[in-house]
């Protein structure tokens, strides 16, 4: 398993840049048709990918991590796809594979790296401003980053030409790392570093035989899709205690006073829930790797940075232009980072992602 390290040196911090927009370059945003069969729906949005050169770069992700037992694992998975992924993934999944004229297999291990790997960085933000309003914004840091900025695009799912949900994604992916169910939450998820490479192969094959256990991104998708899941307190109770492949943090926005909180996830269950609480002055939850009650290594600066950073700003000057400016001080934007996304559930329309280059 890979273990995501990151080297981090003692940088002053600097709230003055960049400008709101200034620099930054949006990820390209389409609409997808979830009216449309399983596997014809993602057409619209893959149409825009060259093919051989995206079979080129994804094979040579795959082979710098993927190991003999993991594609035997996937190997079984192919086999007998619709037995073993829920709809819609299976059938959205097929549908990607045949696009792009690659085995189905393949597609099966590039949906499930976080739950295989369990690698990343990446830093999540949920705060209220002195009028109640709810921002949520956050930077994805990985591994391959130029290869998945080449990748990243906003979706705005859609049935009858209304926009159910939007998210963050990566073409190829069917799940969710960063999404907006809008007028009810908003969430994105952090790697949260613990097990073994023989615990994620024994959790996935769980997750296999028993439809009470679901990947990671199939997690988040499923809660931003569900009618009974379309409010905070909900899709909060969903994402906090229903079963899953791996352990994570989960950063959740809602509409309402104090509607925000980190969900500190063991495989099965949540082991913390971490929320706001104006009574105690905590208008925001800053999350990166690490669980909030514990330090974070010496030499990893972005929560300290980031809450320094929050605090100067203050509760009254807060909204997602200065949320931008937190996510680029160097250490909490850096060379892994991908993309930012700034959100709000009660302003739908603020959704937007950007490419970054923090070197």
């Amino acid at each position: 398993m890979w273990r995501l390290s990151f080297i981090f040196l003692a940088i002053p911090l600097v709230l003055g840049s960049p400008t709101w927009n200034e620099g930054l370059t949006k990820a390209p945003r389409y609409s997808m048709n979830i009216d449309l069969p399983e596997e014809e729906r993602w057409e619209s949005v893959l149409q825009h990918w060259n093919v051989s050169e995206y079979r080129e770069m994804a094979r040579a992700v795959f082979d710098s991590f993927v190991n003999k037992e993991t594609m035997q694992l996937l190997e079984i998975i192919a086999g007998s796809l619709d037995y073993y992924l829920p709809s819609p993934y299976a059938g959205e999944i097929r549908g990607i594979a045949k696009f792009f004229q690659m085995d189905v297999g393949e597609m099966v291990l590039y949906n499930l790296f976080y739950d295989i790997t369990l690698s990343g960085g990446c830093t999540s933000i949920v705060a209220q401003d002195s009028k109640g309003n709810i921002w949520h914004a956050r930077n994805w840091d990985y591994y391959f980053p130029a290869t998945l900025r080449n990748w990243t695009v906003v979706v705005d799912f859609q049935s009858h030409g209304k926009t159910l949900y939007t998210a963050t994604s990566f073409i190829g992916q069917v799940g969710v790392f960063t999404g907006q169910r809008p007028n009810a939450f908003t969430v994105s998820l952090n790697e949260r570093d613990e097990g073994t490479i023989l615990d994620d192969m024994i959790q996935i094959l769980k997750a296999l035989i028993s439809d009470k256990t679901v990947f990671t991104s199939f997690q988040i998708r499923d809660a931003l899709s569900r009618n009974d899941t379309a409010t905070f307190d909900s899709a909060l109770q969903r994402l906090a205690y229903h079963p899953e492949t791996a352990p994570n943090y989960y950063i959740i926005g809602g509409v309402k006073s104090t509607e925000g909180a980190v969900i500190t996830r063991a495989r099965l269950t949540a082991v913390d829930v971490w929320r706001l609480d104006l009574s105690s002055g905590r208008w925001f939850v800053l999350e990166t790797n690490y669980d909030h009650w514990k330090s974070p290594p010496k030499w990893d600066y972005r929560r300290s940075h980031g809450n320094k950073a929050m605090n100067a700003i203050g509760q009254d000057a807060i909204d997602l232009e200065a949320m931008l400016k937190v996510l680029s001080l160097p250490l909490v934007c850096n060379p892994m980072t991908v993309y930012t996304t700034l959100m709000s559930a009660a302003h739908p329309s603020s959704y937007a992602t950007f490419f970054r280059h923090c070197d």
